[in-house]
């Protein structure tokens, strides 16, 4: 659609100038009357209904200001453009009063500046009309969900800009959103503890918000509070907060947020989290303060469940992560292989200690913890007899899923254990304890020589039997077992260390060098050096 313009000036060069050098139809503009004098003006703006009035100021009949004054009372969405001689700027100035859009003065006036100026003008025009359709639409489907449609108006608050506060607060009121301009408000964020497992014990995300709404309606009693579901996982409070001498409303409203997570636990089994802002009267500042909520991740993963806090910036560490990727993955590997839970629960410890303290990104610490994950469900794939629970996807949702750190390294912990447990099953598994006990071993002692008679002697064996055993249960000898599991520790430290070749072969237990090389070459199909430059 094109938007109609009225332009108003008694010169008529300026008049005749303006009405042949505008390009309007590019501009999306239709010159609905260019007229001499400011009656004239008037009549033309009563009858066209124009979106846009280019007006001088000094005019015969009446005054530009005058006609801006009369035209916004019938049209207040009106554009406003003044075209200004010099000696009139303090006069323009009063325009301001009258929200006009810009001036222009003539004495330097180029025709591409006021093509611009009419750009933004249209531009404007154009996202109030977006708004105000938004705003119709909306209209019509408050009579079938009333929630959502209160949802819609506050996400679009949150991520586009509010051009015009007093159509903001009129389309509130319009929704029974009882938002007081002037008056301070405190923005809140509750969210729901472990949503995802929340959302299948409640079946559904739907009537996981249904839950959540109706326990902070129903035990957050609050006078003149505003409750939004942003998502259904977010809740936005508005609370009022009126400047009191005699009150202290902080300790009161926490006082009630405390109410509320205790009548959620004891009821409900559902744990709900609090984040506050700054108090502000201003509409642009509490919507600067809700924006900040809605991005602050940081803050809610390093925070403890349970949580009522006001919202604080998170220095992440610039520190990459990764280089503590080998050496935890190694102690993980020898929790499992040991079989030793206290370990594990040690560790994951003090892995939780060392994020917690670096404050390492959210992101980066959830893409180290699955990459390790992956790598050690690979491990244990490669024996053979994990096969069947791995699924990468799986582990990936998992993680993504979790919404603080000490979740991910429940998680983590839960996860390992059940790797020892698994491990214990496969030993079962085996018809011969012996040779469940000679792979453990050798599991655990890459690092060493390890030959058939000395592991023949430990299991109190004779080494012609033990050989034959254990070939009939793997299928290998024993040197070729020994062999493979060492191969397979080669590639990690390879991969993951920046130990050279020789170091490697004595981490392993080999003395010769050339011999390392050799077997790695026969495992892999390239020596250890083609193999690193490869990754």
């Amino acid at each position: 659609m094109n938007y109609k313009v009225v332009l108003a000036d008694d010169h008529y060069p300026v008049l005749e100038y303006l009405s042949a050098a505008i390009p309007w139809d590019t501009l999306g503009l239709e010159l609905s009357a260019a007229c001499s004098d400011g009656k004239q003006a008037w009549e033309a703006c009563q009858l066209h209904q124009p979106d846009i009035l280019l007006t001088d100021i000094g005019m015969p009949a009446m005054n530009g200001l005058e006609l801006i004054q009369k035209a916004r009372e019938v049209n207040p969405q009106l554009q406003t453009i003044i075209l200004s001689c010099h000696g009139e700027f303090e006069y323009a100035q009063k325009a301001v009063k009258l929200n006009v859009a810009e001036y222009i003065l003539k004495e330097s006036m180029q025709i591409d500046q006021v093509i611009a100026v009419l750009t933004e003008a249209v531009s404007r025009l154009e996202v109030k009309l977006q708004s105000r359709n938004s705003y119709l639409q909306m209209q019509k489907l408050v009579s079938q969900n009333h929630s959502a449609i209160r949802t819609r108006f506050i996400r679009r608050f949150v991520e586009q800009p509010v051009w015009d506060e007093a159509e903001w607060f009129g389309q509130a009121e319009g929704m029974g959103i009882q938002l007081q301009p002037g008056l301070p408000y405190l923005p809140v964020l509750a969210v729901p503890e472990r949503s995802y497992e929340l959302e299948r014990r409640f079946g559904g995300i739907v009537n996981l918000q249904f839950v959540m709404d109706n326990v902070l309606q129903e035990f957050l009693e609050i006078e003149g509070i505003i409750q939004f579901a942003l998502s259904e996982r977010q809740f936005i409070l508005f609370i009022p907060f009126p400047r009191m001498l005699i009150r202290n409303l902080y300790e009161e409203y926490r006082n009630k947020f405390l109410y509320v997570q205790k009548m959620s636990k004891l009821h409900l089994r559902m744990g709900i989290s609090f984040f506050y802002g700054e108090v502000t009267p201003s509409l642009i500042e509490l919507k600067k303060q809700l924006q900040a909520l809605l991005d602050a991740q940081a803050l809610r993963f390093y925070t403890a469940e349970g949580a009522i806090m006001k919202l604080a910036p998170v220095k992440t560490s610039g520190e990459d992560l990764f280089v503590h990727y080998s050496e935890i993955l190694q102690q993980l590997r020898d929790c499992i292989q040991h079989e030793d839970g206290s370990q594990v629960t040690a560790t994951v410890a003090e892995i939780k200690k060392v994020i917690g303290d670096h404050q390492y990104p959210v992101e980066s610490v959830k893409s180290w913890l699955l990459k390790m994950v992956m790598e050690l469900e690979l491990k244990y794939v490669v024996m053979q007899n994990f096969v069947n629970n791995f699924n990468s996807e799986r582990h990936q949702r998992s993680i993504q899923e979790f919404e603080t750190l000490d979740q991910l390294m429940e998680w983590l912990e839960d996860f390992l254990k059940d790797k020892i447990l698994m491990l214990r099953s496969m030993w079962k598994q085996n018809v011969r304890k012996e040779v469940a006990e000679a792979k453990r071993y050798v599991m655990n002692h890459t690092h060493e020589k390890v030959s058939m008679d000395e592991m023949a002697r430990r299991l109190g064996l004779n080494p012609t039997h033990f050989s034959r055993l254990f070939r009939i249960e793997t299928g290998l000898t024993f040197i070729e077992y020994v062999t493979k599991m060492k191969m397979e520790r080669a590639r990690d430290l390879l991969n993951q260390t920046n130990l050279t070749v020789v170091e490697t072969a004595e981490q392993l237990g080999y003395d010769n060098v050339s011999y390392f090389i050799k077997l790695f070459r026969n495992f892999s199909g390239m020596t250890p050096a083609e193999f690193r430059k490869s990754l």
